[in-house]
């Protein structure tokens, strides 16, 4: 084992390799959700997290592997590894087939697994790297963990942008910068450096390969006889343009932009005339722009267009559209634009790029309609690979926000499919209801109107007509005759007619009554609970899936299975390493361990809420991902740093571990407030106050890793990897728990799972053994 100093260029190595390590978990994510339904993208990558703790229990468990040179050339040795695994993992992946339609057959079960398999052999060579630098400089691993955090955390700051690049196209980039970690881990040592030179020039040959030849092309999901017209990737999703053969007609789509799994039909204007709602089977959409003539309209999510030309068709003066994500604007208006007809650069349209909500948070203006048409997040983003499908357009604070920007008289149009991941038209209309009584209406019921239709693909939806003074009898008549000329239909009004479950909602008490013994969980989402699309009760996990859902297998089946079997696999990565290594007297105690198990849960956990808790603040999934995981990433890092001067460490460890509980519980009920009254403040200062919010969690975190490692190669030598192993692997485990507690608890609950970590890991720190030299607090 070395205990000299580590040079300057063995620490910004390191730093390299975890920046490379935490792009990777991005990227990763980012190349299955255009792949796969966004759930099992999320198996995929908490399985290939795996492999980091997997490698530094190998170091535990096997230390002659890496030992007979120095501790440098081994690092080089093993980062060059792990970029040559990076380069094998785009080139198998791409060609694999990823076809669910089925359901959950034998080969799509094996072709994830194989994905599974194939992220997590790199992990492991990276996560051999870090333990191995752990062990080498455990001396100064106050210095050594703040290298390793602030690489990651520039990581985190880097990649964002460079999702634009194709995902397959830039693991192998992030291969190539792995191996100058190589030649950086190498230094003198000629035979490794030379080594590490020749596999960045292997990586250069196959970006060389890949821009002349499909090696490195991921399929897309073109429809029958169409032609591809783009194929771009972002932070957001990988979005596909494709055009149909054949002029445009009034009742068929001219083209289709796929983002990831989502897909949304483009028409165009017909002998120079606008699509209108009859062509397009947009008829209950269009009722809103009929009670509200002359229009000033806002459309959140604008798709391919279809709502656009649904408000214009229907007389509305002006339309304002916020679209999340550029991408799709740029493939409609520019590479669609002949057959497209640019409805977002269109006269009378003026388009906003960003987060529906935060956009319209900062706005003064009053709409007379207000429209959200199919608008979801079913794809495995940047962000939501932190909090599965969070969407923070479906809560009750977000309709609040919409009916504070409507005229009086305004008109809400939301519409949903009957059918999708569970029953989202059920689950909006009581949103809607929900939404309405907590402004004092004490009879909702009488300010919403719902309308059925029937879409392009044949199934049906309902479309959620609300404002805040009551509809009128004549009112409800006059949308009933356009509902059964446009649509299908009224399916719910106060006083009749009723459609199918819609029934049962008008026979019971309230709504309340009605959402709580309903057979899903459709009761009005929060902002504290933010998951629209995921209706399974806890109670209900493993039970029969009724039929008619366009997914096979429930995400929410999916997320516990996940957590069971993440569990599992951290029980075993935890007890595994008891037969090998020293004696028991060398060996470290597993209520020591437990101690590195629950700050690696604690930090993760508070992790992703902090993550979700910015969406909404920053305006933009990405610009949250980015920021609060670079600042939060780079002030542990600093706390790490911070804590190497300190001599007293218990003291500094259990005040550290203190004011963080305190912090977090703080949070828990504060910060969503606090965030929610700043909203109004410009980007810029959004972001300064983000980081400023973020500093000191980030300070306060980075003492008890450091520290506790210090401690235990002060008791334990030996038992460092091993200790950085169990903290890898329930960092893991935290990032599918997290959200479980979220989704059926809400993040305030999951930000006292993470305060509640931290104050095991106080406890352990005040009642467990310390080296005899260390002071007393």
């Amino acid at each position: 084992m070395e205990l000299s100093p580590p040079p300057l260029r063995v620490l910004l190595a390191l730093g390299l390799v975890s920046a490379c390590v935490l792009a990777l978990q991005v990227v990763f994510t980012r190349l299955l959700s255009a792949v796969l339904a966004y759930h099992f993208s999320f198996l995929a990558i908490s399985l290939a997290l795996l492999g980091t703790g997997t490698g530094a229990l190998l170091v535990y468990m096997r230390p002659g592997w890496f030992e007979g040179a120095s501790l440098e050339r081994v690092l080089a040795r093993w980062t060059a590894a792990y970029a040559l695994l990076l380069f094998v993992l785009p080139l198998v992946v791409v060609h694999l087939d990823f076809d669910d339609s089925d359901g959950l057959t034998v080969k799509f079960a094996a072709n994830v697994a194989a994905a599974c398999v194939l992220a997590a052999v790199p992990s492991l060579a990276a996560g051999v790297v870090v333990a191995l630098a752990m062990r080498g400089y455990s001396n100064v691993i106050g210095r050594v963990y703040a290298f390793d955090l602030v690489g990651a955390a520039l990581g985190a700051l880097a990649v964002v942008p460079l999702l634009r690049w194709p995902a397959p196209d830039l693991i192998v980039v992030l291969g190539a910068v792995a191996a100058l970690a190589a030649v950086m881990f190498a230094g003198p040592a000629a035979k490794e450096r030379v080594a590490g030179i020749g596999v960045i020039g292997v990586g250069v040959v196959l970006l060389f390969v890949a821009a002349a030849s499909s090696v490195l092309h991921l399929p897309g999901l073109q429809g029958r006889d169409s032609i591809q017209v783009t194929d771009r990737w972002g932070p957001l999703a990988r979005v596909q343009a494709w055009s149909f053969p054949g002029a445009p007609t009034p009742h068929t789509p001219s083209g289709a932009v796929f983002y990831d799994r989502v897909y949304a039909p483009v028409y165009g204007s017909v002998d120079g005339q606008l699509p209108s709602w009859e062509g397009m089977l947009t008829g209950p959409q269009s009722i809103a722009f009929v009670l509200r003539r002359d229009a000033n309209a806002l459309v959140i999510g604008g798709g391919g267009g279809r709502d656009i030309y649904t408000a214009l068709s229907s007389g509305a003066r002006h339309v304002d559209v916020i679209e999340l994500n550029g991408i799709i604007r740029d493939a409609v208006d520019k590479d669609l634009a002949q057959r497209s007809g640019r409805p977002y650069s269109r006269t009378r349209v003026s388009t906003s790029i960003g987060d529906g909500r935060s956009v319209l948070a900062a706005r003064d203006t009053k709409y007379d309609v207000i429209h959200i048409g199919f608008t979801d997040t079913l794809s495995a983003n940047a962000a939501a690979g932190f909090a599965l499908s969070e969407n923070n357009l479906y809560t009750t604070e977000a309709f609040q926000e919409y009916f504070d920007h409507l005229t009086d008289g305004g008109v809400l149009s939301v519409s949903r499919l009957d059918k999708l991941v569970g029953d989202e038209a059920m689950r909006a209309t009581i949103l809607t209801l929900g939404a309405l009584q907590k402004r004092g209406i004490a009879d909702p019921e009488r300010n919403i109107v719902v309308v059925r239709g029937r879409d392009f693909f044949g199934g049906t939806f309902e479309t959620i007509l609300a404002r805040l003074k009551p509809f009128t009898r004549e009112d409800v008549t006059r949308i009933g005759a356009l509902a059964d000329d446009r649509g299908l239909g009224i399916t719910f009004a106060a006083g009749g007619p009723y459609q199918d479950a819609w029934k049962d909602l008008a026979a019971a008490k309230n709504w309340q009554e009605f959402c709580h013994s309903y057979r899903l969980d459709v009761c009005p989402p929060t902002d504290d609970k933010p998951f629209f699309f995921n209706m399974r009760r806890l109670s209900e996990v493993g039970s029969a899936r009724p039929a008619g859902y366009a997914y096979s297998v429930d995400p929410t089946d999916l997320l516990m299975l996940t957590l069971g079997v993440l569990a599992v696999l951290s029980v075993i990565g935890f007890l595994l390493p008891l037969p090998f290594g020293p004696g028991a007297g060398g060996r470290p105690s597993l209520t020591s361990l437990v101690y590195f198990v629950a700050i690696g849960l604690g930090y993760l956990v508070l992790e992703i809420v902090l993550v979700q808790r910015f969406v909404l603040f920053l305006g933009y999934p990405t610009y949250a991902l980015s920021v609060v995981l670079f600042s939060l990433l780079l002030f542990t890092g600093l706390g790490s740093y911070l804590s190497s001067r300190f001599s007293r460490s218990r003291a500094l460890l259990t005040g550290a571990l203190v004011a963080a509980v305190a912090l977090i519980a703080v949070s828990a009920f504060g910060l969503q407030w606090l965030l929610r009254s700043l909203i109004d403040l410009p980007f810029a200062a959004r972001v300064i106050v983000s980081i400023a919010i973020i500093a000191p969690f980030g300070v306060l975190l980075g003492v008890p890793m450091p520290v506790g490692l210090q401690r235990l190669q002060q008791l334990h030598p030996h038992g460092v990897p091993w200790a950085w192993g169990v903290n890898g692997i329930a960092s893991v485990l935290a990032s599918v728990l997290g959200v479980a507690v979220a989704i059926f608890y809400g993040f305030a609950v999951a930000s006292l799972v993470a305060a509640a970590c931290y104050a095991f890991a106080l406890g352990h720190a005040l009642i467990g053994r310390w080296p005899a030299a260390a002071p007393p607090p």
